[in-house]
């Protein structure tokens, strides 16, 4: 794990990875599925983590129904689910505390099921967190928040509870669970747009037409009664509301972010594991380094996560210090058929 870089002046060996909209974007596309929820809980030590999986369920003795919500919620599309055990009437401190504990736990998603003006610091100190983990240590990981407009592509904004067919209802911050287990579940190939939320009957509140499309411009995840009566996601996007010349409007997408964020964590766990202090940084050790990226990226277009990828899209350069070296990659990421428009002429 390294981070990104705007001048060749780094000190510690790793890769340093930027990725832009200007330049669009053997190794194996690593896997997805674990979600962090950060949660008070009525059993357990503060500060512990409890790995949570559908056949092994690590709960603390004396967990609740009411502890385990969540999780099961998260569970219905992630793989595994770690609990990390907040203290009651947890405050700052204890958000911070937890965050430091995450920076060497290896997680696709992290979640905090809070809403109130109480945790509007707590939540806003998980998003500079979460940028700080992608553009400065290179772990690509993005978090669900509720209510919390970060303008960001690592955090997805949930706004709507969830009515479940047992007639109770999840708030928006409890909602939060099933949205992180359905993004770290989701590959690098699907969108989760129209996804079914299994168990809910109803969005609470609903939205018109109009608003729903005020709130997606908001950078706002929400939740439709479509026309089968199944609650499903209208719009598979995160926070992120202000393009660049560098963050095109792509980066709203979330299919787009997993496949960049795969890209980045793939290229760096490649680098570190057989490249590092191994390859001579010279015409031979760099074409070595270039072929395993072509294979990687070929693999991708192979499974539709790229496409229009070729052999010179990959240029690998000696860098500016002799144990340096450049590497631009010119990717283009596979988006998800979303809004087809129609045309019908009548005779």
């Amino acid at each position: 794990m390294a981070g990104t870089w705007e001048s060749q002046n780094k000190v510690l060996p790793g890769a340093y990875i930027n990725i832009r909209t200007n330049e669009p974007l053997s190794i194996t596309p690593g896997d997805r599925g674990i979600v962090v929820i950060l949660q008070e809980m009525s059993a357990g030590t503060d500060g512990a983590m409890y790995t949570i999986t559908a056949t092994e369920a690590a709960w603390p003795d004396g967990a609740t129904a009411i502890d385990k919500k969540l999780a099961t919620e998260a569970l219905k599309k992630a793989k595994t689910v770690i609990v990390y055990k907040l203290p009651a009437t947890h405050d700052a401190d204890d958000v911070t505390a937890a965050l430091a504990a995450l920076k060497t736990v290896s997680f696709n998603v992290l979640c905090y099921p809070y809403d109130g003006d109480a945790e509007t610091a707590n939540k806003t100190a998980i998003a500079t967190w979460v940028k700080s983990m992608r553009d400065d240590e290179g772990i690509k990981c993005q978090a669900v928040l509720a209510n919390h407009a970060a303008d960001s592509e690592g955090i997805i904004n949930v706004v709507q509870g969830i009515v479940m067919s047992d007639s109770s209802e999840l708030s928006a911050a409890e909602a939060t669970a099933w949205v992180a287990g359905a993004t770290a579940g989701a590959s690098i190939t699907t969108s989760n747009t129209g996804m079914k939320y299994v168990g809910a009957v109803d969005v609470s509140p609903r939205m018109t037409r109009s608003e729903m499309e005020t709130a997606v411009k908001a950078g706002k995840f929400i939740f439709k009664v479509d026309s089968a009566q199944n609650v499903t996601v209208v719009y598979d996007i995160n926070s992120l509301t202000t393009v660049t010349v560098d963050k095109g409007k792509m980066f709203t997408k979330n299919r787009v972010i997993r496949t960049l964020d795969n890209i980045a964590n793939d290229i760096t766990s490649i680098f570190e594991s057989s490249y590092v202090g191994r390859v001579d940084n010279n015409e031979d050790g760099r074409s070595i380094f270039k072929a395993a990226l072509v294979d990687y990226f070929n693999t991708l277009q192979n499974m539709s996560a790229v496409q229009d990828f070729e052999t010179d899209d990959v240029v690998i350069m000696a860098g500016t210090d002799t144990d340096a070296v450049a590497v631009t990659a010119a990717v283009q990421p596979v988006d998800s058929v979303e809004k087809i428009y129609i045309t019908v002429n009548l005779s």
